[in-house]
């Protein structure tokens, strides 16, 4: 067997269905491998690496399998980087199989002697977990099984595996596979926090007067949906989430207040201030959603519960630590709270009546003005919005609108943006990734500025080929949006390199064999979306948005 046709097998045994990326010369042995296992993982073919890396981050974000992409040695390996980047920085697991020159052309490798030749295992170091060259064939096993372990355990992560082209091309006779392996699911295995921490964590949650919850894309990733509820019930505590975090309570629940942070809303920044103990779950307290560090302040309480070590304490390094599973280490807290109930002081009637104001005024559509305000947009999306849809964002201003103004009434990854290293493009290859993890069943609503859809409207073409449900809504001002704020308040309005000429982006969409609508005035927009309540095939709804509008949130 060659060894491309055994490394197929063997993401088919740990439970591996799709692998995306574009082709080279030196990839073609695993192409050939996964086309003898038709029917039980498919090769998706991207128009770029990039947006294979970004489909396969969104992908395991939406299933919880490892996420896999391939890239051809030079100029693919290099692609790869910036989707690595974000799922290293987002704690998301990904496999990327890279193709590399022959074992015998070492000495060709500098300034592309042997063609596309470069030294790129040193590139992915500070963008992987591990990285390995297999130099000898019989190790593939070992390799595959000892990378699916690195990537899904402790701080989940990406991992390289570099397969040189004589290798990948080789004939071996290998031992019988090991079948059934689930080395794809993650996280792999949990762990629980030291109970004399949860001791003192549970005293202070205890006697908190206004505790407040702030759940991370870690509290997602470990699943503790049911824990977390539970616990700011019986505590009494108020529940706010990083964007990666949105949606781990139904966000109807009267003790659940949206998003906090820089892209949050001001109800749930005012509640941070003005709590007295902090629980953080799974969640590293970036700069976005702490406002650059400040909020919680250093006069709070925090309790840090957390996987990785290395998080607790780095920002708040008084923090009560809580090293362990989210979903183990919610259930020692529960287990060690009193029966006695919550007295907190929270009132909760008021604040969930000034969040419902503060969105009625936010994204009223009554006197919408031209060009559209994003607010009365997502007014409107909040009226389509179903408890089936999965909302994927774009990096930037595209994020916070809809973590800020859409309101999730079940709990689970309705949510998802890039905001490890918050690359623009991010979005219409993750579409068609969480697309494909949720079998094509689900309404994808994809939001992302004109910027950033220029990064990767390419993508289209593969969301018509496998007619994706996914509706685009790109909100199109003909300006780096973000950039331009920055200019205007911080350089004296010296707008540099922030405006584009205006596109089409309807009558692109067309070209890609897509549904395309021009949004001029609100009653467009809602006659857009309405016709795509249960898309067949891509759509795109172009709004003619107005560009000084912004989500950012100060504290």
């Amino acid at each position: 067997m060659r060894v491309g046709e055994r490394l197929a097998e063997l993401l088919v045994e740990n439970g591996v269905e799709y692998v995306f990326g574009v082709p080279g010369g030196q990839t073609l042995p695993l192409y050939e491998g996964i086309s003898k296992y038709q029917g039980r993982i498919e090769h998706i073919l991207m128009r770029d690496e990039r947006s294979a890396g970004y489909s396969a981050d969104a992908f395991a974000r939406v299933t919880g399998r490892i996420g896999v992409c391939d890239g051809t040695v030079g100029p693919g390996a290099t692609n790869l980087v910036s989707p690595l980047a974000e799922a290293y920085c987002s704690s998301i697991p990904l496999l990327a199989i890279v193709s590399d020159v022959a074992r015998g052309w070492e000495h060709r490798r500098t300034r592309g002697n042997a063609s596309q030749a470069m030294d790129q295992m040193e590139m992915f170091k500070p963008v992987s977990k591990w990285q390995v060259r297999v130099t000898d064939p019989k190790s593939i096993d070992n390799i595959v099984q000892q990378a699916l372990r690195v990537a899904t355990t402790g701080k989940p992560g990406p991992v390289v595996v570099c397969i040189p082209d004589d290798v990948a091309s080789a004939d071996v006779e290998f031992r019988e596979l090991v079948k059934g392996g689930q080395g794809a699911v993650f996280p792999r295995f949990r762990s629980t926090p030291d109970p004399a921490e949860v001791t003192r964590a549970c005293e202070l949650l205890g006697s908190a007067v206004r505790p407040v919850v702030v759940a991370g894309g870690g509290a997602h990733i470990s699943g503790c949906y049911s824990q977390l509820r539970e616990l700011i019930e019986k505590t009494g505590a108020a529940l706010v989430t990083s964007i990666s975090g949105k949606g781990m309570v139904e966000e109807t629940h009267q003790q659940v207040f949206g998003v906090t942070g820089t892209f949050g809303n001001p109800v749930a920044r005012d509640i941070g201030k003005q709590a007295d103990v902090v629980l953080l779950v799974g969640c590293k307290a970036g700069q976005l959603t702490t406002f650059n560090y400040r909020s919680p302040s250093r006069e709070q309480t925090v309790i840090h519960l957390d996987a990785d070590p290395e998080e607790i304490g780095r920002n708040y390094p008084d923090s009560i630590p809580l090293l362990g599973d989210a979903t183990l280490g919610l259930e020692a807290l529960l287990a060690g709270l009193t029966d006695t109930a919550a007295s907190t002081s929270w009132d909760f009637a008021a604040l969930n009546r000034q969040l419902e104001d503060w969105l009625e005024q936010q994204t009223q559509t009554e006197s919408a003005s031209v060009p559209l305000r994003p607010q009365a947009v997502m007014g409107v999306v909040r009226e389509f919005l179903t408890d089936q849809d999965l909302v994927v964002c774009d990096a930037s201003l595209a994020s916070g609108w809809a973590s800020a103004y859409l309101t999730f009434a079940q709990a689970g990854r309705r949510c998802i943006a890039p905001r490890g290293l918050a690359g623009l493009g991010w979005g219409s290859p993750a579409a068609i990734g969480a697309s494909l993890a949720r079998e094509k069943a689900t309404r994808i609503l994809h939001f992302a500025g004109d910027g950033g859809f220029g990064y990767s409207l390419q993508e289209m073409e593969v969301m018509n080929r496998f007619s994706l449900p996914i509706v685009s809504i790109i909100f199109n001002n003909d300006t780096l949006g973000w950039i331009k704020h920055v200019q205007k308040n911080h350089y004296d309005q010296n707008y540099v390199s922030t405006d584009f000429a205006h596109i089409d982006f309807a009558t692109v969409a067309r070209g890609f064999g897509a549904r395309g609508y021009t949004a001029t005035n609100i009653e467009e927009f809602r006659a857009a979306l309405d016709n795509e309540r249960d898309p067949e095939g891509p759509a795109v709804i172009d709004v003619i948005s107005d560009q000084w509008e912004s989500p950012v949130q100060g504290l």
